[in-house]
């Protein structure tokens, strides 16, 4: 496997974002700018919305951590059990306000300004300034990812739904085709970058009102068919599945929720109608999504019962059989050669 060096538009922005961090720093003559161009490297994400929680985040930690630095601080700077004790409080109070994910940029700031103060330097006074420090490094990531080529999202979201689309197509012929046998799981990673692709569309800042809503409610509408035809294209897999196990597990499934008692394994008659019923299914999904609808459709199972030695017919109730045996049910299914 070869290893190829990618940098990405995140990486340059990051450059960039630390680059005017610093320069603002040496400017404004900050004792300490590695505290500010931390703050810009984890505030920048792949949007801008996600770059305001971030920023959000390590400045809701920031403050918890600096409150009780600057407390601890002030008692005793450099101790082992002040600080053990202080991270507790950081952690409990982070706990109570909910705010979960800062939880360690807190901790990280508790003990920046717990273990890094000097002596007499004024232990407020170093927390403020790393309160500053924390907000300049946020500013800059936001306004870097915002006016520097800003997330292209409406083109990922696209570029993403033909992914799908295109993945869908050939799975559902294969499948099709083959009648069972295809591995289907890669199309539900596929689905799954779609929906999150679209939720960070969603959730951008839209300063320019240029979001695209239309695109949004036509990709959520089709997802919505795409997992429809996913969810017929598993119910082919478990029904052509060579484990039994996976058959008679299928058909307890589906009597339970009719609310039938499930004794055994579904019947191939069964078996051969719903797989009819979900191939006709995904041709729907198919021809809603406006994709090729495949014509060399295979029915295994059909077939299998085709190749299947036929039975005794039934006799009637008193003709033959032990005494007391119920007599046997004819088979309301018309064969199958005969079905549209």
């Amino acid at each position: 496997m070869t290893m190829r060096l990618t940098i990405g538009m995140r990486n340059i922005k990051t450059a960039i974002a630390v680059f005017v961090c610093v320069l603002i720093s040496f400017a404004l003559k900050l004792e300490y700018p590695f505290y500010a161009a931390i703050a810009t490297v984890i505030a920048m994400e792949s949007s801008i919305t996600s770059s305001y929680t971030a920023g959000k985040n390590r400045t809701m930690g920031t403050l918890v951590g600096a409150a009780f630095g600057g407390l601890f601080a002030f008692i005793q700077p450099h101790n082992a059990y002040l600080s053990a004790l202080g991270i507790i409080c950081v952690i409990a109070v982070c706990n109570l306000l909910k705010w979960n994910k800062s939880v360690s940029i807190a901790c990280i700031v508790f003990l920046a300004i717990m273990l890094n103060l000097r002596p007499g330097e004024p232990a407020f006074a170093y927390a403020l300034h790393r309160v500053l420090d924390t907000l300049l490094g946020i500013g800059v990531a936001v306004v870097v990812n915002y006016f520097v080529l800003p997330p292209k999202h409406d083109r990922n979201l696209e570029k993403a739904r033909l992914k799908v689309r295109h993945h869908l197509s050939c799975l559902a012929r294969q499948l099709l085709r083959e009648g069972g046998g295809i591995h289907i799981s890669p199309l539900k990673k596929d689905l799954a970058a779609l929906q999150a692709v679209c939720d960070t569309y969603k959730e951008e800042f839209d300063l320019g009102n240029n979001k695209n809503h239309a695109l949004v409610s036509r990709i959520e509408q089709e997802l919505d068919v795409y997992r429809n035809t996913y969810s017929h294209m598993r119910m082919i897999r478990l029904l052509t599945d060579p484990d039994p196990q996976g058959v008679a597990s299928l058909g307890t499934s589906l009597l339970q929720a009719s609310n039938q008692r499930a004794d055994s394994a579904l019947s191939p008659e069964s078996q051969a109608i719903i797989y009819r019923y979900h191939v006709a299914c995904i041709l729907g999904e198919l021809q809603t999504l406006g994709l090729i609808i495949p014509t060399d459709i295979a029915y295994p199972l059909e077939d299998k019962l085709r190749q299947a030695p036929s039975h005794p017919a039934p006799t009637e109730a008193g003709s033959s059989g032990s005494p007391g045996e119920a007599p046997a049910r004819k088979s309301r299914l018309a064969p199958l050669s005969a079905r549209p």
